[in-house]
């Protein structure tokens, strides 16, 4: 992990590590009232998505950002729900 030399984790850089906080913020904010959210099932759809994304859009920023926002997103969806929503408390004072 080098954040100064802009790399975050592999390939990953700066750039593809805020387009992808981006899509993971308003993406679960407006699959929310659709999907739902927390749940193996909204997990699943968004890891789903993504999978479709990486295989069917042509290579670019836009397609990493998407792929890598909905991936996140979905896998803590499916990591909340079977860990039953540990640290749920939202105060910052808690694990």
């Amino acid at each position: 992990m080098t954040l100064l030399k802009e790399n975050v984790s592999g390939s990953v850089d700066m750039l593809d590590l805020v387009t992808a906080g981006a899509v993971k913020y308003f993406g679960e904010k407006t699959l929310q009232p659709i999907i739902g959210n927390g749940t193996v099932m909204s997990g699943g759809i968004k890891l789903g998505t993504a999978i479709a994304i990486r295989s069917l859009m042509p290579n670019g920023r836009i397609k990493d950002a998407f792929s890598l926002g909905l991936a996140i997103d979905g896998m803590e969806d499916i990591l909340f729900n079977l860990l039953g929503g540990i640290g749920n408390n939202n105060l910052g004072d808690g694990f």
